[in-house]
């Protein structure tokens, strides 16, 4: 039976929009880093995961087209609120630094760069598989670089950031939760072996992925640093079973 190509190329539409807010997402950080005055390490560090967001962007794109997609611009459905970051109403602050860290990269990249992994494995059709080679490559630079900006927010004001860590992690945690963590009782998986040469993976594998990666580097890099994120997992507000 061959691959449903319908959820394939679905799939690489909304990974196409996902990357281009990646890109949006990460040029504002780099501006408020640059004018919060972070280091330079930090600064060109920031700029990079922009450019290779970017190339993501146009790859991925790339890999619909060759899917045999047809339309001209999904990108043109997205609404400008969609491109900012949650915590950018206002001018950039140290706050608004570690707010945007914490959860797009130290939760959201360190569990991205799991997920690409998995998809990585199964891949087998050349377009998709060139891209995922070059996503699980970037991938562990992008988390780098969001834990040496903790570091940096660490250095500046240690107290500040174990503050703001303790107050919002455990919602950050839940929402991850929401996206990648949960399997409704009533699901029916699409995602077979013909998708997975596309680079699919089932939901399933979505929810390991996700868990393993909270046990093995989210909360340890966070209590590295002492900003207690087994506790912070401890107190996520918890998802109703669906």
């Amino acid at each position: 039976m061959p691959a449903n190509m319908d959820i394939v190329k679905a799939e690489w539409r909304a990974r196409a929009i996902a990357e281009y807010r990646s890109a949006s997402v990460a040029s504002e950080f780099l501006s408020w880093l640059l004018r919060l005055t972070f280091s330079s390490d930090i600064l060109q560090a920031s700029f990079s995961v922009v450019g290779n967001e970017l190339d993501h962007a146009d790859m991925t794109w790339e890999v619909y087209q060759a899917l045999g997609a047809t339309e001209e611009d999904p990108l043109a459905e997205i609404t400008e609120g969609a491109l900012v970051l949650p915590q950018a109403f206002g001018k950039p602050t140290f706050e608004r630094v570690v707010l945007a860290c914490l959860d797009v990269y130290c939760i959201g990249e360190t569990l991205a760069a799991a997920l690409f992994r998995a998809m990585q494995q199964g891949v087998a059709e050349n377009a998709p598989k060139q891209l995922l080679d070059r996503l699980v490559e970037d991938a562990d630079q992008h988390v780098q670089f969001g834990w040496a900006v903790i570091d940096e927010c660490l250095d500046r004001d240690a107290k500040k950031v174990a503050s703001l860590a303790k107050k919002h992690l455990p919602e950050y945690f839940s929402r991850a939760e929401r996206a990648w963590g949960l399997l409704p009782d009533t699901w029916i998986e699409p995602v077979g072996p013909h998708e997975q040469r596309f680079g699919l993976i089932a939901r399933a594998r979505y929810k390991r992925e996700f868990y393993q990666a909270i046990a093995e580097q989210v909360i340890p890099f966070l209590e590295d640093r002492n900003l207690q994120g087994r506790a912070a997992w401890g107190r996520r507000p918890k998802p109703k079973k669906k």
